[in-house]
């Protein structure tokens, strides 16, 4: 269902992770990605699939909850990664009509998808124990970007999963008086589409500008001269991480050179 979708959504419960500085785990994500796209290396992925289950672990986020939210991604991923056995050249396996399976192709496979649920889990990891207002303060600070820039991305992130629910409340109301969205051919599905992608446009409108006036009304202003409610502050935690951030660059280009 749609409104499964949770990306973007923050997970509100106690856990070491959610307790540490939004700049040391954007900055955490950042290099964990730099290291997940520099090599196909099973040392080098194995490495990352431990750092992201131990966070994981800490965060007290059930998996079974990321993995509802994000089970149209994580299909949609296999599906790409799969062309990758008909496409790349090498020893061939298995012929299927036009279509040649080579131990290679299926290799290559394997990694991109791992590699792309790395990355997507532990950016959303990042998003479910990261608060709007510390996701903002932490980009900010991160890339020192403006703070109206650096609130519009994080509303954009927090406004997928409410745009799915919607779009899936009226696709409901629409079949409930009729529209079939399943039947008929590309062409007659797209047309249909109609009935749901503007009211959903409209709605997208109506909701933004309810935000901005919530904002108006609450005397929001970005820039250097807003003040913080609580500052960040590093503490003992956060330096502990970024030593956990050095090792974990130091070994993970040992084992790319190495392997």
């Amino acid at each position: 269902m749609l409104r499964d979708i949770t990306i973007g959504q923050f997970y509100s419960v106690k856990s070491p992770i959610h307790e540490l500085d939004p700049r040391v785990k954007i900055r955490f994500v950042i290099i964990f990605i730099i290291l997940s796209l520099l090599d196909k290396n099973i040392y080098l992925f194995g490495l990352l699939t431990i750092v992201f289950m131990t966070a994981l672990i800490m965060s007290n986020v059930p998996i079974r909850h990321m993995f509802k939210g994000m089970r149209g991604i994580v299909l949609f991923i296999l599906l790409c990664s799969m062309i990758n056995i008909f496409t790349v050249y090498g020893e061939t396996l298995l012929r299927i009509g036009g279509l040649t399976i080579t131990s290679e192709g299926i290799l290559k496979a394997v990694y991109v998808f791992w590699r792309m649920i790395l990355i997507i889990f532990m950016s959303s990891l990042l998003m479910y124990t990261t608060t709007p207002t510390e996701l903002t303060d932490g980009l900010e600070k991160c890339f020192a970007i403006k703070g109206n820039v650096a609130m519009g991305i994080t509303i954009a992130l927090r406004f997928i999963p409410v745009l799915m629910e919607e779009l899936d409340r009226i696709m409901k109301a629409q079949e409930m008086r009729g529209a079939q969205f399943d039947k008929g051919g590309p062409i007659k599905r797209i047309k249909n589409l109609r009935t749901v992608i503007i009211p959903l446009f409209q709605n997208s409108i109506d909701r933004a500008k309810c935000l901005a006036d919530a904002m108006d009304s609450r005397c929001y202003k970005g820039g250097k001269n807003r003040t913080k409610l609580r500052p960040l502050k590093y503490k003992t935690k956060d330096h502990i991480v970024y030593v956990t951030l050095l090792l974990l660059l130091i070994f993970g280009i040992y084992f790319i050179i190495k392997f």
